[in-house]
């Protein structure tokens, strides 16, 4: 049995028409922005709750530095332009500078509600109970300290 072949379907060129080739870029263009504004999503929750595990850890260091009588002293934590800083002492002003330790934050991070708290030496009960604000990218916060020097996170 042959086969046989018309002269318009050899005459019949291959390939993809203008028309097809904007709808494919333009499919692919909102899946790159769907992709784009979820994965920012993302970041910004990334950098929010980095930014809390960062400044929970600070403070939960500053107690324990305290409960422990390490240095035979009180700790503080000290928040100043996007630093968060563990200090042996009371006083930041005053501090021994060669016992800090300081934790960056990036520049998205905005905190509020407190600049400096102590924790009692031995007890490890906080000087202030603030409202600690954070703010990175949209997403918002509080963390907060207990009179008994629990730390609540959002």
């Amino acid at each position: 049995m042959k086969y046989l072949i018309s002269e318009k379907m050899l005459s019949k060129k291959e390939g993809m028409t203008l028309i097809e080739l904007l709808i494919v870029l333009a499919i692919v263009a909102v899946t790159g922005l769907s992709v784009s504004f979820g994965a920012a999503g993302l970041l910004a929750q990334s950098y929010f709750n980095n930014s809390v595990e960062r400044l929970v850890h600070t403070l939960r260091t500053a107690q324990i530095y305290s409960t422990s009588g390490r240095g035979d002293a009180s700790w503080s934590v000290h928040y100043e332009s996007n630093t968060i800083t563990l200090f042996k002492g009371t006083d930041f002003a005053t501090r021994d500078t060669s016992f800090d330790a300081q934790t960056p934050l990036p520049s998205s991070v905005v905190i509020s509600g407190w600049q400096d708290i102590s924790f009692d030496q031995l007890r490890g009960l906080p000087s202030t109970t603030p409202n600690i604000l954070i703010e990175v990218l949209g997403r918002s916060g509080a963390v907060s300290l207990t009179t008994e020097g629990a730390v609540n996170r959002p």
